[in-house]
């Protein structure tokens, strides 16, 4: 795994063009506000990053680490992050607006006010996670785990599940207007 230790050499090797910085080691690195549209980083290790306020629309994130990172506010709009690792992130008030998650680690995730409109969550661990105020519109919830997780005042009409989505005893889906499929 390669490593950037200098944010100011990776944003330069961004704004000369290089995208791909797949695999590279930017643990706690300091990226808050910074611009990385379609950047590539997946098998990046980011754990403990602060990616604060930053625009990462459209980048790959697969199989990265972005546990304990700080992700608040930030635009992962139509970003890829099947298999990352985001154990106990913060990601509250982030926009995900038809981002690709599945099967991610999203246990213990702070998600608060957050913006999964349209998200792909297929076997997604979102157990413990405190999703206060989350916008799950249709959103592809199918094979994913709930429980523990904070459902009070989750907007989850039309969001998707099936028989593997894993709530909370005495949790009725259909009650908040969700789609069964199959």
């Amino acid at each position: 795994m390669s490593s950037i230790s200098d944010v100011a050499a990776l944003l330069e090797r961004y704004a000369a063009g290089e995208r791909d910085f797949s695999g590279t080691n930017l643990r706690a690195i300091d990226l808050k506000d910074a611009n990385l549209q379609g950047i590539h980083l997946q098998h990046a290790d980011l754990e403990h990053a602060n990616l604060l306020n930053s625009d990462l629309m459209g980048a790959n994130l697969s199989h990265a680490n972005l546990s304990q990172a700080s992700l608040q506010k930030t635009d992962l709009t139509q970003a890829t992050l099947e298999g990352a690792n985001l154990y106990k992130a913060d990601m509250r008030q982030a926009k995900l607006h038809g981002t690709k998650l599945q099967r991610a680690d999203l246990r213990y995730v702070n998600l608060s006010s957050a913006d999964l409109r349209d998200a792909d969550l297929r076997e997604v661990n979102l157990s413990g996670a405190d999703l206060l105020h989350t916008s799950f519109y249709r959103a592809n919830l199918v094979g994913a785990d709930l429980r523990g997780a904070d459902l009070f005042q989750v907007h989850l009409q039309e969001a998707y599940f099936d028989e593997k989505t894993q709530f909370d005893p005495g949790f009725d889906p259909v009650l908040l207007k969700m789609q069964r499929l199959g």
